[in-house]
């Protein structure tokens, strides 16, 4: 399950784990944050994973198996990634518990045909539900959207569906 970076200005789809750690190593030095060998390990576990994943599996692997790092660690880095914007929980069906790489305002495409995720970057939420927010007293301070659907392999795969049937299949 590859895990794309989109831009909305260009049509290419390119993988991005290379520019996902870049980006978070960058990220970490401007927070102030310690570059330990372990918090290093998971970052580029998480770099070189190219599908969702769960924190118990980090933990497995470099932690039981590997020996490095602690628990600890890799829960408060998954932690750091998540409010940093590096990192999205994923919420849908057999997902509990997942995440996926992702960059800071990004939101997620997931595929419900063979499970790829994307990430759409650019997309601000906020000015289309300022005023319904305002009339709430909410006060907006991030946003996170998970869109379900079908990625264009699987959609020329299979047969198109009317559009009733397909948004009533889709839709958890």
């Amino acid at each position: 399950m590859p895990i794309c970076l989109v831009d909305p200005t260009d049509d290419r789809v390119r993988p991005h784990d290379a520019r996902w750690r870049s980006g978070v190593v960058e990220a970490l030095h401007r927070a102030g944050m310690r570059s330990s060998s372990a918090r290093a390990e998971v970052v580029d576990w998480i770099a070189a994973t190219p599908g969702p994943f769960r924190a118990e599996t980090i933990v497995q692997q470099l932690v039981v198996g590997w020996g490095i790092g602690s628990r600890p660690t890799v829960y408060r880095t998954i932690d750091w990634l998540r409010a940093a914007g590096w990192l999205a929980r994923l919420h849908g069906e057999g997902l509990d518990r997942a995440y996926t790489r992702t960059a800071p305002g990004g939101h997620q495409l997931v595929c419900v045909g063979c499970g790829d995720i994307q990430t759409l970057l650019g997309l601000d939420l906020a000015p289309l539900l300022t005023r319904q927010l305002s009339a709430l007293g909410f006060e907006l301070c991030g946003q996170s959207l998970e869109l379900y659907g079908r990625c264009r392999d699987c959609r020329t795969a299979a047969p198109v569906a009317p559009a009733s049937l397909v948004q009533e299949e889709c839709l958890p």
